[in-house]
């Protein structure tokens, strides 16, 4: 009777309660474990590192880069360049719609018939927007007192259109969100886009070790505004000896996304790192 009751209690310590044991600590350790794992395959190389931990590190080496609010870049006005055909030699600069994503124009309807071209602002949507407004149905009207106007898309929030024109004080009308429109542009800080903070990050580091070089200062426009974006035009010493003037052209058509956000990085860094350098935007 005593031995079979012996053989009960150590089969249940053998199996039941041990493995109960190790099992809890199994479950308890599981957090660290999959921390141990997830850093042992990170890499500072783009999509082996998450972006909650490469911005983390960015706030950590003292990186801290504004860029232009996302609903200003995305719902101002922007002028476009010449779009002539030579073909048909006709000048097609007005028919172009513009890209908020890839912050680009797309010229529409190259095709010249009896029946004529149909207004490019029947063709306008909130991914192909229109500069001019011509004689589209007023939507509503915002005050010039409505806060927080744009969401993170660049679209008018419904909360701030009115059906009828405000009793006091000035107001816009709204014609869609498939217009461009007249805006402020406030600087904000936020972060920016993964890919690009990820390069931005491997150039700061090297100016941080390596020296506020023009050599450098060429690797950070590389970088930013590669595909012809932003160009060293030339460098040369100032009057009074103690600055260089760098002078640089842009391309704002460059097969390129983020064009404003890395034009404007481009500026503010070199001048947070390159305090002996004065960019100049040749004319």
């Amino acid at each position: 009777m005593a031995k079979a009751f012996f053989r009960f209690l150590r089969g249940e310590l053998n199996g039941f309660y041990i493995t109960n044991l190790y099992g809890t600590l199994n479950r308890t350790t599981q957090d660290v474990k999959e921390f141990f794992i997830q850093f042992a395959k990170t890499q500072m190389e783009e999509g082996k590192i998450s972006p909650e931990t490469l911005y983390n590190l960015g706030k950590f080496a003292g990186i801290y880069l504004p860029r232009i609010a996302k609903s200003e870049a995305i719902s101002s006005v922007r002028m476009t360049e010449s779009e002539y055909d030579e073909e048909l030699q006709y000048e097609f600069s007005e028919r172009g719609l513009y890209k908020p994503q890839d912050e680009s124009f797309e010229f529409v309807q190259k095709v010249i018939d009896d029946t004529g071209l149909p207004d490019i602002n029947t063709l306008a949507t909130e991914e192909k927007r229109s500069s001019l407004v011509g004689e589209e149905t007023i939507e509503g009207y915002i005050s010039e007192n409505a806060e927080d106007v744009l969401d993170d898309n660049g679209n008018v929030r419904p909360s701030a259109i009115s059906a009828t024109p405000p009793s006091e004080g000035a107001y816009s009308d709204f014609y869609g969100n498939q217009f461009l429109f007249l805006a402020e542009g406030d600087i904000e800080y936020s972060p920016i886009a993964y890919e690009l903070f990820l390069d931005l990050f491997k150039a700061i580091q090297y100016v941080r070790y390596n020296g506020s070089t023009i050599l450098a200062l060429g690797r950070i426009m590389s970088i930013l505004c590669p595909n012809g974006l932003a160009r060293l035009v030339s460098v040369a010493v100032s009057e009074n000896k103690t600055k260089f003037i760098v002078s640089y052209e842009t391309d704002i058509n460059a097969d390129l996304n983020f064009k404003q956000d890395r034009l404007s990085l481009l500026l503010y860094i070199t001048k947070m790192k390159f305090p002996l350098v004065e960019m100049v935007e040749a004319l």
